[in-house]
């Protein structure tokens, strides 16, 4: 009874680990955001991709909205880039890529 008591009990915890690592995984490619946030005031343009508030929260986690709204804002090209897409700088919670493939996220 109480080996089967605590192989029940490592089940759960292993179950509700796995759970919560599965949380913590982005599907974004925001390993390397100091790099996506230089990339923002270099780059020319920039494909804008449109998330859900959920989606939203997970950018956050490497994200500072602020501050890629701000480097999007100092970066004239990139503006225009967003505008053209229907979208405005307000907008963006998020940035992943490289300069010649970066891709902004947009709520």
């Amino acid at each position: 009874m109480i080996k089967n008591t605590m192989l029940a009990l490592a089940t759960i915890t292993l179950l509700a680990s796995a759970s919560t690592a599965s949380f913590a995984v982005s599907p974004y490619d925001v390993t390397d955001s100091v790099n996506s946030l230089d990339a923002i005031q270099e780059a020319y343009s920039a494909t804008v991709q449109t998330v859900n508030v959920n989606e939203a929260n997970t950018l956050s986690f490497a994200n500072d909205v602020a501050s890629v709204q701000a480097l999007v804002k100092a970066n004239p090209k990139l503006v225009n880039t967003i505008e053209r897409q229907g979208f405005t700088v307000d907008q963006i919670v998020g940035v992943s890529g490289k300069q010649t493939g970066l891709t902004l996220y947009a709520l």
